[in-house]
């Protein structure tokens, strides 16, 4: 079969997180399984850097409202691989520092972008003679592609492409004023309850969970809490009117370009035969390069992230005081974001410069050092789609500490309730009396060698590959193509 991805990034060549990590490692996956993928993402400034590439002939064609846009497709392929990467090539829309936003916030042409992306997507066929049987639409701003090919009016007899639409983290959704409805070209009709209108303004995640043929979450229990009025994030009737469409399924990381093994950031790689002196001089290095005390009797807790509300970090830091006052260990920490948590945990840094180290920024070099160098992982997130640091830093024999949500509750095996395949330790919340108790078995398994080897070793032994999860997104395009009426025997290998 074949299946175009649709998302505005792709890792390496464009990335703000998670989803761009998703798109770059899933396709060869998907591949090895025998499926023809394709991907199609805007050309962001940059993204070509060091990498080669042509111009396909001709120009796509693209209506925004009555303005009638024109833009170029440039091919490469995901480097590494032979997935090709068509990019929609149009200065105005999307050759710019950043993908989402600027210094002044986001992007007040949002919308627009969104919808050069679905109708770039659509229109690529015709510049190509390659034509997807399935449209896979990762997150927000490519979630009006489903609704774009149902309005399609075709020949009778003619088949429709089928379409799935990943969720990546429900909290972003793309809400524009209702008078953006109007560029869309839709019909007007798709503008109501059961399309794109919630609470008077477009949605365009709404409207892409009302017209997708299937659905998918990127961990199973994410699945389930979006479908509750908690974790919904004001869309609890739509994921529910579509639970019989809705699949999670639990990302995979690229083992290979997460291998302690084999990895040039850090001072000195290490296998699983080799984790235990390997990570101490990890540590040790790490240490130096943060300026912390070398001490070898204390637990070294990491943490990499993005400074916001959702990560649960600004708990950890109202909290840390009293931590550190009854429990003896060391914290390393990198990310940036919400300026007041930026300015708590330098101050915390400040405060306990001999237990405390604080990076503000991001550094991919930093991260996997830290990966590599900590004994335990911190993840209080409020809430979590999946999690992929979680599964680098068990990779890195890094056991983490989590809150139960998500796709936390998919990877961790926490101690209490799996004693024989404890990969790390799971919190029942993020208020201050779990944050202390997970601190305090911290230390204890800390103190118990034997216990800390054995749950190291658990972590680093976890299956963690695209494979399975390749499979059951083949599983969905098929159901996806029965949907909408395509007989995926005519057109499977």
């Amino acid at each position: 079969m074949k299946v175009l991805f649709v998302s505005p990034e792709v890792t390496p060549l464009a990335r703000t997180g998670g989803l761009g990590d998703v798109v770059g490692a899933l396709p060869p996956a998907l591949k090895a399984v025998g499926v023809d993928v394709r991907i199609i993402c805007p050309l962001h400034r940059g993204s070509l850097d060091g990498l080669k590439s042509k111009r396909i002939a001709g120009q796509l064609r693209i209506r925004i409202g009555e303005r009638l846009c024109f833009a170029r497709l440039v091919e490469t392929c995901l480097p590494g691989t032979d997935v090709t990467v068509y990019l929609i090539e149009h200065k105005g829309f999307f050759d710019r520092p950043d993908i989402y936003a600027g210094s002044k916030g986001d992007f007040p042409d949002n919308a627009e972008r969104s919808f050069v992306i679905c109708r770039a997507a659509i229109d690529l066929p015709r510049l190509i003679g390659w034509r997807p049987d399935v449209y896979h639409a990762h997150d927000w701003m490519a979630a009006a592609l489903p609704a774009c090919l149902n309005a399609i009016k075709r020949p009778e007899g003619e088949v429709r492409a089928a379409s799935v639409l990943t969720i990546h983290n429900l909290e972003h959704q793309g809400s524009f004023s209702p008078e953006k409805f109007e560029i869309s070209n839709l019909p007007r009709s798709y503008f109501q309850m059961e399309g794109f209108e919630h609470y008077g303004r477009l949605n365009l995640l709404k409207g892409g969970i009302q017209h997708a043929d299937k659905i998918t979450t990127v961990s199973p229990t994410y699945a389930k809490e979006v479908r509750t009025e908690t974790q919904s994030h004001g869309l609890h009737s739509s994921l529910v009117y579509r639970a019989a469409d809705l699949v999670g399924i639990l990302n995979g990381i690229d083992k290979e370009a997460w291998n302690p093994g084999q990895d040039s950031a850090l001072p000195h790689p290490f296998s699983l035969d080799t984790v235990e002196t390997g990570k101490k001089e990890c540590r040790k290095a790490l240490s130096q390069e943060l300026n912390l005390p070398y001490e070898p009797s204390l637990p070294l807790l990491g943490a990499v992230s993005r400074l916001y509300r959702q990560k649960g970090l600004d708990a950890l830091a109202g909290a840390l005081p009293k931590l550190l006052k009854k429990n003896d260990f060391q914290l390393a920490l990198l990310g940036s974001g919400d300026p007041e948590q930026e300015k708590s945990f330098s101050n915390l840094a400040n405060r306990f410069p001999d237990k405390v180290s604080i990076h503000i920024g991001f550094d991919d070099g930093l991260a996997r050092r830290i990966f590599a160098g900590t004994d335990f992982f911190l993840m209080p997130s409020r809430f979590e789609p999946c999690g992929l640091a979680q599964q680098y830093a068990m990779r890195y024999g890094s056991l983490p500490i989590a809150n139960s949500t998500g796709g936390l509750v998919d990877t961790i095996k926490d101690l209490n309730k799996h004693p024989k395949s404890a990969n790390g330790l799971l919190l029942p919340n993020i208020e201050e009396a779990s944050l202390h108790t997970a601190f305090r078995n911290a230390c204890n398994i800390f103190a118990e060698e034997k216990k800390l080897q054995f749950m190291r070793r658990n972590a680093m032994m976890r299956e963690a590959s695209w494979k399975e999860p390749a499979e059951s997104y083949a599983d969905v395009y098929k159901w996806a193509m029965e949907r909408s009426s395509i007989n995926p025997k005519a057109v499977c290998a």
